[in-house]
């Protein structure tokens, strides 16, 4: 018989992070972004790059201020981030499978034929005091929706140029 592992501090944060409603929050977040962006629902792919970005602390801090910046010139600018990017990709897709499952599930998102678009959302509790990770995970996740919605590329073209393959 084998001796449970204690859960440590940075096993919490990970499954906080990791959880299916935290992720589907995350999700939420992106497609309102792109929504207002693009004026329509977000291509349920790109749902598969802003996990692996929003979540990854290095993506987030190389993130542009701004929007109006090319993203095929700070993917260009950035090749660490894509260098590992298509196993970090592959890594969460059962995140975010489960994200997506639990945000339909839960009306978080709603979706249709290939997208998914932000859903409601209940009111935070009161006693909950996000940490600074979790809010920089929700800034990166509107962020990135915002910029896939500002793209205008094909679905195609974006996840090429990110180094993934649907």
């Amino acid at each position: 018989m084998s001796t449970p592992t204690p859960i440590t501090a940075a096993d919490s944060e990970a499954s906080t992070l990791f959880n299916p409603a935290f992720c589907a929050l995350l999700l939420n977040k992106a497609c309102a972004a792109y929504g207002a962006k693009a004026g329509t629902a977000m291509p349920i792919t790109f749902a598969f790059l802003i996990l692996p970005s929003a979540l990854h602390k290095p993506t987030r801090e190389a993130l542009p201020g701004t929007t109006a910046s090319s993203m095929w010139a700070w993917l260009r600018r950035n090749p660490v981030i894509l260098m590992d990017f298509a196993n970090r990709a592959r890594t969460f897709r059962a995140f975010t499978g489960a994200a997506i499952s639990y945000g339909l599930q839960h009306t978080v998102l709603t979706g249709s034929l290939g997208s998914i678009a932000a859903g409601k959302l209940a009111r935070r509790p009161r006693t909950l005091f996000p940490t600074d990770d979790w809010t920089d995970c929700v800034k990166a996740a509107e962020f990135l929706g915002r910029w896939f919605g500002g793209s205008e590329a094909d679905e195609a073209t974006t996840l090429a140029h990110w180094g993934v393959k649907p």
